[in-house]
């Protein structure tokens, strides 16, 4: 059996210049950005995303982080900007689909957070690599056949929002550990263009054509 993962958008491995992402909306330029790119759906976690950047902003005396929810709604957008309140470290954008701003989101992000209790093979997973971001995840269904600790990122169970906290603080702080991370996941990531995934598809076919005869 061979599994072929879902392929990436190149233009999120091309870097954009002159990214205006921070300016548009109202972020300082020095800020770190934790990212939640996803649907507001009670599986993705998106309130849990919320109630961890609280805690991170609370309990950190450095001030030098804002935390960005983008995604459509499917339910949970009201509850989402109702724990948020008026708290102006975390941000609610709407959705886009546009994709040169959706790759302006990823690029101005530092890193990743997909606090999910279930999933697939999400296709924002190797988005996020190819933008070369650091990831924070929980271990659910192929999730774990993509992350592994501490190369790609961190693995966290979708209950411990105590662990999420200290994984993102971990990575805040350890500017050389979110290098190194953001490296390996942009090499990574080159194997999810679908220019790549084309290729391997073609090869499987090449291999299985000739047992068929």
């Amino acid at each position: 059996m061979v599994v072929i993962p879902n392929g990436t958008d190149k233009n999120l491995i091309q870097k954009i210049k002159n990214n205006d992402f921070k300016k548009l909306n109202k972020i300082k330029s020095t800020d770190k950005v934790v990212l939640f790119f996803g649907r507001l759906n009670i599986t993705k976690g998106p309130e849990k995303f919320v109630r961890i950047a609280k805690s991170i902003l609370k309990e950190r005396k450095k001030q030098d982080v804002t935390f960005v929810i983008r995604g459509p709604d499917e339910g949970m957008r009201q509850t989402v900007a109702k724990l948020i309140g008026s708290e102006k470290k975390i941000i609610l954008l709407n959705e886009t689909r546009d994709r040169k701003e959706i790759a302006k989101t990823y690029q101005a992000g530092d890193i990743y957070v997909m606090p999910s209790f279930r999933e697939g093979l999400p296709l924002t997973l190797f988005e996020a690599m190819a933008s070369s971001l650091p990831i924070v995840a929980s271990p659910v269904n192929g999730i774990p056949f993509e992350i592994k600790q501490p190369e790609n990122g961190f693995l966290v169970p979708y209950k411990d929002e105590e662990k999420f906290k200290q994984r993102i603080i971990e990575l805040l702080d350890n500017e050389k550990l979110r290098k190194k991370i953001s490296q390996n996941n942009l090499k990574r990531a080159k194997k999810y263009t679908w220019d790549y995934i084309f290729q391997k598809t073609m090869n499987v076919y090449q291999d299985a054509l000739p047992k068929l005869n």
